[in-house]
């Protein structure tokens, strides 16, 4: 397996936006309207495939777009140009891959980790609108609400001892209409961990919400 080689960053760049920490430097920017646009491209140049472990050969250059933290007041893209590779071991099943950037951004996520934190901080503290945030960052109602979600749903479900202690649970309906719709109502399961409130150690902990709810769980409520 080759070495992987390194380019010199844009060290006053890249501290001030903080890319040092995604492990990426800066090799351009660009304004357009309201979108500052940074580019962008790894510190470290990793050929490995994510597959066998083998060092590929390089095949060409892609790019990938993703959201970041808004910068004075105006949203930004990163764009980030990815070595693409060709994998070297015949029995390998991945012919062509490009070079994963797992600090940046998960994969096919249309935001960076950091961004994803923090539209879910502006939601969680600043009591920010879902709106309110998607026009900061330049992105669609539906797109902030469903990063929220998946990363609130990692938080809650990410650690295998999230069940851990529970002994009381509470469950109950709601009954809810989306305001931005004109659809009918339909109903939510909110399962939450009653233990630190009997126990007087602390507030209830939300577990879970189901949708739409089953005669089952609703049996179960009452």
């Amino acid at each position: 397996m080759s070495e992987a080689t390194a380019c010199p960053p844009n060290v006053v760049a890249d501290t001030i936006m903080r890319t040092i920490e995604l492990g990426v430097t800066i090799t351009g920017a660009a304004i357009a309207e309201e979108l500052t646009w940074i580019d962008c491209r790894p510190v470290e140049h990793d050929p490995t495939c994510p597959k066998c472990g083998q060092a590929g050969r390089l095949r060409d250059h892609v790019e990938r777009v993703v959201t970041d933290l808004p910068v004075v007041g105006h949203p930004t893209r990163l764009r980030v140009c990815l070595p693409r590779f060709i994998c070297t071991d015949d029995r390998c099943t991945v012919t062509i891959f490009r070079q994963r950037i797992g600090r940046v951004a998960a994969a096919k996520a249309s935001t960076t980790r950091r961004c994803a934190r923090w539209i879910l901080q502006r939601l969680a503290i600043d009591k920010m609108s879902v709106s309110a945030i998607a026009k900061a960052l330049g992105l669609s109602w539906n797109t902030v609400n469903t990063v929220a979600a998946e990363l609130t749903r990692e938080l809650v479900f990410g650690s295998p001892e999230h069940l851990d202690g529970v002994r009381y649970l509470g469950v109950d309906e709601h009954k809810w209409k989306h305001c931005r719709g004109q659809g009918e109502a339909d109903f939510v399961t909110v399962i939450v961990d009653l233990t630190p409130v009997i126990d007087g150690t602390g507030p209830a902990r939300l577990l879970d919400m189901v949708v739409p709810i089953s005669r089952s769980t609703q049996g179960l409520a009452q």
